[in-house]
Formats: structure tokens, C-alpha cells, sequence
């Protein structure tokens, strides 16, 4: 099993592929499974693709403590570094997409490219109300169900694939739900995660990304839940970072890179390759 100990906690990560460095960095409370099933396959074809897993997830420890989306950013460089790898591509959705911002704040030295996926700055103008804490109808929603069906609920329901879509293709909702089922997250960190997510404001410091960044979202990401329209708070990175592409992908909700693996990967990949990393490092393996 792939661990490695970064400051006496045990993260699990997996390499897959040759080529530039990429890291994928994953949303709320999953663990790196699901990029096995919808990104690696393509993604390795062309890049040496790291995945691996938050603290708090998978098979990566669970210290209990406050965890904040700059720690989780920390994480990551510290990982990199452990790895040996020096500029990388870097690929965060939703949550993921938060970390990977401040990897690009706190690290600069460490990106060569961005891609932030369905993801958001936290406010996205002065004076809106945004739920800090685990939002209301989260916990709502949790007690009534309880964890596990909320868990499930949430992975296949209309937030992420749009209800026809799930209708005509139920293994692929099915493919999603299993594959994060395998390392399911258990509730407290899962709690932890969704706090760090509410907790993450990085609007006024996304001029401090200068790399090159692809920001990208479903164009039916507008679900009003915890961080609200994910195509709005997708424009506000855009805004924010100067010289990033935007991109709506047609049909698609949150989980449109699960929904359409194919045409998302591609985008990916074209991004990625307009911008080739120079004098790319050595990786461990």
C-alpha cells in the first residue's frame, strides 16, 4: 500500500502514467477513488497523474482537529515535495478546486498550470450571506436520512447529473456512488471537510494567481446549496484571475467530468498541453 509520512501523519497516493506531472486534488470528503473510474484512464495516456488522499479520508489518517482548505494546501505541497516533484499541472474540483487556489497563493513556486472545477472563491461579491459551518440543510438532511443515505443521496442525485441523464444511465451514477463507497469517508471528518469548504474565502487574493488557469464548470451547476451557484462563483474565479479561460460545458450539473468523462477529459487535456511544463522533475515513483 502506498503511504508516506508528512509530518507524522500517513497520506495514501497513487501514480499512474508517464509524462509532466499532474495532481488531481478532490472534493469534499471523498477519497481519491473516482478519479480511477472517470479521469485516470484518459489522463494517464498523457501525464504522470497523482491522486491521493485528503487527511481525514480514504486511506490517509484522520487526526481529529480543525481542518481548513489552506491546511489541505499544505498538505499537498508537502506531499509534492516528498514525491519529488517540482512545477506541476494541478486539477482540484469543487472542494478540490478551493485547495488547489491556495496551492497557487501559498505556493506559487510549485503550479505550471490551474484547472478549477465546478468550484468558487467563497463569497463571490461584499455583503452576501454564505453559510459558514456545516449549512442547515446539511444537517437537516443528515438527520432525517441519516449519514450513509445522505452520502449516497448526495453523490447520485441531481446536484451532480441532471435527473434525465440519471434516468438513462443509471450505471453511471452507480459507477460514482461505488466508487466512493469503497473508502467512505466516515462523519466526522466528513463534517471536518464540509467546514473548511464553508469556511474557504479566497476572493480577495485570486490576483495573486498568475499561471496559466482553465476554470470550468457544468453549466447546470447552479444548485443553490451550501456554496451556492457554481457557475456564478465559477465566474467570479475568472474575474479574479487574470488571463484565465472560463467554460461552461453544455448539459452537464456538478458532476459533469463523471457525467461526459470524454468531452471533459479532452477539454482537460487541451488546456494541459497548450501549456507544457518546462524542465519537469523527476518523479518517485
Amino acid at each position: 500500500m502506498p503511504l508516506i509520512k508528512i509530518k507524522d501523519l500517513n497520506f495514501y497516493y497513487e501514480f499512474h502514467g508517464e509524462g509532466e506531472p499532474l495532481v488531481l486534488i478532490s472534493g469534499t470528503g471523498f477519497s481519491c477513488e473516482h478519479w480511477k473510474v472517470f479521469q485516470v484512464p484518459d489522463l494517464s495516456k498523457h501525464f504522470r497523474v497523482l491522486i491521493w488522499d485528503h487527511r481525514g479520508t480514504g486511506r490517509s489518517d484522520k487526526p481529529e482537529l480543525p481542518y481548513s482548505t489552506p491546511m489541505f494546501a499544505e498538505d499537498c505541497a508537502n506531499l509534492m515535495k516528498a514525491l519529488n516533484i517540482g512545477k506541476t499541472h494541478i486539477m482540484g474540483h469543487s472542494m478540490g478546486g478551493r485547495v488547489a487556489q491556495w496551492v497557487a497563493i501559498d505556493h506559487p513556486g510549485c503550479v505550471a498550470t490551474l484547472i478549477l472545477s465546478g468550484s468558487g472563491p467563497g463569497t463571490t461579491y461584499d455583503g452576501q450571506f454564505y453559510e459558514r459551518g456545516v449549512p442547515f440543510d446539511t444537517v437537516v438532511e443528515m438527520i432525517e436520512k441519516g449519514y450513509e443515505q445522505y452520502r449516497k443521496d448526495h453523490d447520485g442525485g441531481e446536484f451532480m447529473f441532471p435527473p434525465e441523464f440519471a434516468r438513462k444511465n443509471p450505471d453511471v451514477v452507480k459507477r460514482f456512488q461505488e466508487a466512493n463507497l469503497d473508502y467512505q469517508t466516515p462523519m466526522r471528518p466528513y463534517l471536518r471537510h464540509v467546514i473548511a469548504r464553508q469556511e474557504h474565502e479566497t476572493r480577495h487574493l485570486l490576483h495573486k494567481i498568475t499561471c496559466p488557469t482553465l476554470v470550468i464548470c457544468g453549466a447546470g451547476d447552479r444548485s443553490e446549496g451550501g456554496t451556492g451557484d457554481h457557475v456564478l462563483s465559477s465566474e467570479a474565479l475568472a474575474k479574479g484571475i487574470e488571463g484565465s479561460e472560463f467554460l461552461t460545458v453544455e448539459g452537464g450539473n456538478h458532476g459533469y467530468l463523471r457525467q461526459m468523462p470524454e468531452k471533459a477529459n479532452a477539454l482537460f487535456i487541451d488546456f494541459l498541453k497548450r501549456h507544457p511544463i518546462k524542465n519537469a522533475r523527476c518523479i518517485r515513483s
